[in-house]
């Protein structure tokens, strides 16, 4: 059967488009984004904070040395949103490679392990920004979503106009 309306049709390929993209959203709390970002090198960084598809409920972010001992961060907080785990430390002194772990517990109560690493070089001219200091943005996949659901729903429950031609 051929789709003859062209907003069920344009909601539908929405509404499949964001399945298939929405694999992040779909998993207990899929990491978005990294500050520092893994394997990069940076000249300044005094915070580690991690971005997340969806809300967590606690996290816990341990940071280790060029020589692997482990350096006290502190406390990791999270974000009023959920989004968004960091810690903080006074600025780092010694170049060379360091390694994060990052233990989150998803709002499900599934809890995740991951690590990552960056370079410390205190020639690089990069700076580590802050992802708590920007907005986070809205989620287009949920969104994209919503507006394929709307489409069909529109498509469906839309008056037909007739076929048959009047003398």
């Amino acid at each position: 059967m051929l789709v003859r309306r062209p907003a069920v049709l344009l909601g539908a390929l929405l509404l499949l488009f964001a399945i298939f993209a929405a694999s992040p959203v779909q998993a207990h709390s899929e990491l978005r984004e990294r500050a520092p970002a893994a394997d990069s090198v940076v000249g300044e960084v005094t915070h580690i904070d991690l971005l997340f598809w969806t809300p967590i409920a606690g996290a816990e972010i341990q940071l280790f040395g060029p020589d692997q001992t482990e350096i006290n961060v502190g406390e990791t907080t999270v974000s009023d949103t959920g989004l968004i785990s960091s810690v903080e430390f006074p600025a780092l002194t010694e170049p060379g490679r360091y390694a994060v772990t990052h233990t989150e517990t998803s709002v499900d109560t599934d809890v995740q392990t991951a690590a990552f690493t960056f370079t410390f070089d205190p020639d690089s001219e990069v700076v580590v920004a802050s992802l708590l200091e920007r907005p986070t943005g809205p989620n287009w996949v949920i969104l994209a979503a919503i507006a394929g659901v709307v489409l069909v729903l529109a498509g469906l429950f839309a008056p037909r106009r007739s076929s048959a031609v009047e003398d």
